[in-house]
C-alpha cells in the first residue's frame, strides 16, 4: 500500500519544525515534500536529512506561484502553517501580506488546478488568536464563533482573518483551519522584542508548546471526515492556562533573574489592545487530535531545559539594575509616552492620563 503524500510549509518555523520531526517519526506512513526558502539558515537545518528517502525538499518561495503549484504537484494533503509573525508582520506589511495572504491564495490556486484537487486534496491552515483581538477581563473566555476584532496596528491578525476566509471560500471540500494561541519554543530568548511590553500584565494565555502544536498538526492527517470543513481553537488546554504577570514571574525565577519587579515598572506594559485569552471550546480540537499531552510546568521544564547553562549563571550574576537599564530600552510604549505618539498612546492606554494613573507595584 502506498503512502499518502503530504506537503508541509513553514518547516523552519516553530510549529511547522515540530510538524516535520513528527512526520519524519511517521515515515513509514507518510512521505514528506517541504517547501522551503533556500537560505543558508533553511540549508544548513535540514541537510542531516537531504538523503531520507521519505522526504522530499521543494527550495523555493512560498509567495512564487510556480514554486507553489511544484510542491503540491502530486500530494494529498497540504498542512500550511508557514507565515511571517509578529512583531516582524507589522513591521513590515507588505511583505506580511505577500506571504501570509499571497501565499495562502497560492496553496490554494495550486491545489484546486491539480486533477480533482478541490475534492481530493485535504488542506490545512493555520490562523491565530490575534484575529479576536483585544480579550482582557472579564471577556477572557473566546470561541470561535466570537466576533474578529483584530486590535489596533495589529496588521498580522488582519493578514490572518484574510488568509483564514480565503480557505474558508475556497471551494475546497475538506479544509480545516487552526487558530493557534501563543506557541512557547524552547529557546524562549528568541521571544526577546519590545512586543513583550504590547501585553497587559492582566492578560490571560492559554498557550501550548512547540511540540504539541507540531503534534496536533499531523495528527490532522488521520481524523475521520467530520473534522472537516470547520474553524477550531488551537491551544495546550486549561492545563496551560497562566497570566501574563505571573508568566514573567515563574520565568524570571526560572532562570534566575529573581524579581521582575526589580528591573520593570508597571507602567512599561500596555493596559490594552493586545490578544490572547482562555479558549472555552479548545477541547474540541483535542476531540480530534489528542494533542493535550504538556502542561504549564512541562513547558516551564523545557524551555528549562534548553537554556544553556552559562545562561543561567549569567543570569543569576548579572545586577539588577544593569538589566533595568537594557530592559527600558525595550519598553516601547516609553518611547510612545517621550514622543508623545497619540496613535499609540489612546490604542494601548487609551489615553494619556491612564497611563500616568498606572498605580506603582507597591500600589496594585
Amino acid at each position: 500500500m502506498s503512502r499518502s503524500r503530504v506537503l508541509l510549509t513553514g518547516a523552519s518555523g516553530s510549529m511547522g519544525h515540530e510538524a516535520f520531526l513528527e512526520l519524519r517519526r511517521r515515515r513509514d506512513d507518510y512521505a514528506t515534500r517541504l517547501l522551503l526558502r533556500p537560505s543558508k539558515v533553511n540549508k544548513k537545518m535540514f541537510a542531516p536529512y537531504a538523503n531520507e528517502s521519505w522526504l522530499e525538499i521543494v527550495w523555493g518561495d512560498l509567495t512564487e506561484a510556480a514554486d507553489v503549484e511544484r510542491a503540491v504537484e502530486g500530494v494529498d494533503f497540504v498542512l500550511h502553517p508557514a507565515a511571517m509573525i509578529s512583531p516582524a508582520a507589522d513591521r513590515n506589511p507588505s511583505l506580511a501580506y505577500a506571504v501570509n495572504v499571497g501565499g495562502t491564495q497560492n496553496v490554494v490556486n495550486a491545489i484546486l488546478a491539480q486533477p480533482d484537487g478541490a475534492e481530493r486534496i485535504r488542506l490545512v491552515g493555520v490562523g491565530s488568536v490575534a484575529q479576536y483581538g483585544d480579550r482582557l477581563p472579564p471577556l477572557e473566555m473566546i470561541r470561535v464563533g466570537d466576533p474578529l476584532i483584530p486590535s489596533v496596528h495589529d496588521y498580522y491578525s488582519l493578514t490572518k482573518c484574510t488568509a483564514e476566509r480565503m480557505i474558508v471560500e475556497s471551494g475546497i471540500r475538506h479544509w480545516a483551519s487552526l487558530r493557534q494561541t501563543f506557541i512557547v519554543p524552547p529557546q524562549l530568548l528568541g521571544l526577546l522584542d519590545p512586543i513583550l511590553f504590547h501585553q497587559p500584565l492582566d492578560q490571560r494565555i492559554e498557550l501550548i508548546t512547540s511540540r504539541d502544536a507540531g503534534y496536533g498538526l499531523v495528527q490532522c492527517l488521520e481524523t475521520s471526515d467530520d473534522f472537516w470543513g470547520k474553524i477550531y481553537n488551537m491551544s495546550g488546554g486549561p492545563n496551560c492556562r497562566v497570566v501574563y504577570e505571573d508568566f514573567l514571574s515563574d520565568q524570571f525565577n526560572a532562570v534566575g533573574l529573581g524579581d521582575y519587579r526589580k528591573i520593570f515598572d508597571a507602567n512599561w506594559f500596555a493596559l490594552k489592545n493586545f490578544h490572547c485569552g482562555y479558549f472555552a471550546d479548545s477541547e474540541d480540537l483535542n476531540h480530534h487530535l489528542g494533542h493535550f499531552r504538556d502542561t504549564l510546568d512541562d513547558c516551564y521544564a523545557m524551555v528549562d531545559e534548553a537554556m544553556a547553562p552559562w545562561m543561567k549563571v549569567g543570569a543569576r550574576l548579572a545586577p539588577a539594575p544593569l538589566l533595568r537599564v537594557l530592559a527600558r530600552r525595550w519598553a516601547e510604549p516609553l518611547q510612545w509616552i517621550k514622543e508623545d505618539n497619540t496613535a499609540y498612546i489612546d490604542a494601548f492606554f487609551g489615553s494619556r492620563a491612564a497611563w500616568e494613573a498606572i498605580p506603582t507595584w507597591d500600589q496594585r
